[in-house]
């Protein structure tokens, strides 16, 4: 076979509705169009509108350069992670098994999809940064449009970076990849505790330090990764290619067909350590049940360590939301609910199965119900643990103040009913026949708005219970308690009632 893909191309080319020259040019024309017509009046509204007093102070904090900075490498090692299940370089199954594993360079290969990948962290990047940098400029912010510039430009180099850092998760082996991930996170960690002008954060609109200087080096890393991104795509391993391709492509299927659910699942990895832990030991069974879903947890490690590091950082987006207000304080509810929710649904593997076992013996002498209340202890416990010193850990960081207690109350508070509301998730059926049923519309079928509610309704649950709870904390933190009371009785009977109907 040859070394290129020209051949290939020109099949390909000759296709049914393959799309010539004349067509790609038309795309990019609509696309520069469509930014410089809709994306740039929309990025200039958005800006005039987040120049408010409530939003001004975070992004004029002191130490918003470093935190830009601390974000840029966290979101590393979640792409560091992220590669493992779904890299950066990855083509259908059918291209994989005749072009990747073929006598083809692999970076002949690849480079396109790797390039295409790139975009979506640059682009990111780029449009957060032009967000700060607009706002800045509709306050009399900044120094100037020429600080903004070099900001949107260093930017750009951290999504280079973001998407090396990607490809580097889809490269390496299991220990190797946690090691970079924890390198990452230690040095977002440190890079909160150095000078303002140091990376991301030196080109920062309102830092000290020389933007020029840093968003050059940023960029010319940036590019500098990206290059050898593309040499290293030749050492990317083919059953690596093969698995996440084959899995990529099994996701694509069940979400299109509704099935949002199994699609996430789809990404959940089996267990590869702790083969010779021992799940059964001596009651009582709440130690017995705490002990096999520590088990499940320690089977898991990757995922236990991400869940536990999003627990903690949705656990100060909650204790943090009390301190902000307007738009700020309900974006960091909202996206704390979530990634709150998210962690929990790394350790609830317990309550899952003892909901598979509907139907089965029982095995170990207890009722489904009973084996999903006492698999819900141990979760409930740690995600707790966890949000406590998330919000407490905020606390301390930014000095004890009047609202201290109060702060940590509202991600402790929300915990056991996200546990609760994981349960009732667990629990939950396929869907009703007449949810399916067409509902035709000016606008098409509006039948797919009612699946989609469906299927995520479990979110949507968590995002309420998050607002609601921090709407109480208004009132007190007793009004937090009770409120966080009623809702996990209010989650834990949706859960029973579940329950029976798929036991009928």
């Amino acid at each position: 076979m040859s070394g290129d893909l020209s051949a290939v191309r020109e099949v390909w080319a000759g296709r049914s509705g393959a799309r010539t020259g004349s067509d790609a040019l038309y795309l990019l024309y609509m696309g520069a169009l469509s930014v410089l017509v809709l994306g740039v009046p929309a990025l200039r509204s958005a800006g005039g509108l987040l120049s408010r007093p409530d939003v001004l102070p975070a992004l004029q904090h002191p130490l918003a350069p470093q935190i830009a900075g601390s974000v840029a490498l966290i979101a590393a090692a979640a792409l560091v992670l992220l590669g493992a299940v779904r890299g950066p370089a990855l083509m259908a199954p059918f291209f994989t098994a005749t072009l990747a594993s073929s006598g083809i360079r692999r970076r002949t290969v690849l480079r396109r999809p790797y390039l295409r990948a790139l975009l979506v962290p640059v682009l990111s990047m780029s449009v957060i940064a032009s967000l700060i940098a607009v706002t800045l400029s509709a306050a009399g912010e900044g120094t100037g449009g020429a600080a903004a510039v070099w900001f949107v430009l260093a930017a750009t180099g951290a999504g280079l970076l973001l998407g090396a850092a990607w490809l580097a998760g889809e490269l390496l082996t299991a220990r190797p990849r946690r090691l970079l991930a924890g390198v990452l996170l230690l040095a977002a960690v440190l890079s909160a505790l150095l000078p303002p002008g140091t990376g991301l954060g030196g080109a920062y609109p309102l830092a000290e330090a020389p933007h020029r200087l840093w968003a050059l080096l940023v960029l010319a890393a940036g590019i500098a990764a990206a290059v050898a991104g593309v040499a290293l795509l030749d050492r990317l391993r083919g059953t690596v290619l093969r698995e996440q391709s084959m899995r990529w492509e099994s996701v694509a299927t069940v979400a299109t067909s509704g099935d949002l659910a199994g699609a996430a699942a789809t990404f959940r990895p089996p267990p590869s350590a702790g083969r010779r832990l021992r799940a059964i030991g001596p009651r009582p069974l709440v130690l017995l049940y705490a002990r096999r879903d520590a088990v499940a947890w320690l089977r898991s490690p990757d995922r236990l360590a991400v869940g536990i590091v999003v627990a903690l950082l949705a656990a100060a987006a909650l204790a943090g939301s009390s301190q902000l207000t307007g738009p700020l304080a309900w974006s960091a509810v909202l996206l704390g609910a979530v990634a709150l929710w998210g962690a929990g649904s790394t350790l609830v593997e317990g309550i899952r199965h003892g909901v598979h076992t509907l139907g089965a013996p029982r095995l170990f002498g207890q009722t489904v119900a009973s084996q999903v209340l006492l698999h819900a202890l141990a979760p409930a416990l740690l995600l707790t643990v966890l949000a406590a010193l998330g919000g407490g850990g905020l606390v301390l960081a930014g000095g004890s103040g009047e609202g201290a207690a109060q702060a940590v109350m509202l991600p402790v508070a929300l915990a056991p009913v996200l546990i609760a509301g994981q349960v009732r998730d667990a629990a939950k059926g396929p869907m009703p026949l007449k949810l399916m049923t067409p509902m035709p519309t000016a606008q098409g079928d509006g039948s797919v708005l009612v699946m989609l509610a469906w299927q995520s309704d479990a979110l949507l649950l968590a995002l309420l219970s998050g607002t609601l709870l921090a709407g109480l904390g208004a009132l007190g933190p007793v009004w937090v308690l009770g409120g966080a009371v009623l809702l996990t009785a209010l989650m834990a009977l949706m859960a029973r009632s579940r329950l029976r109907a798929l036991g009928s």
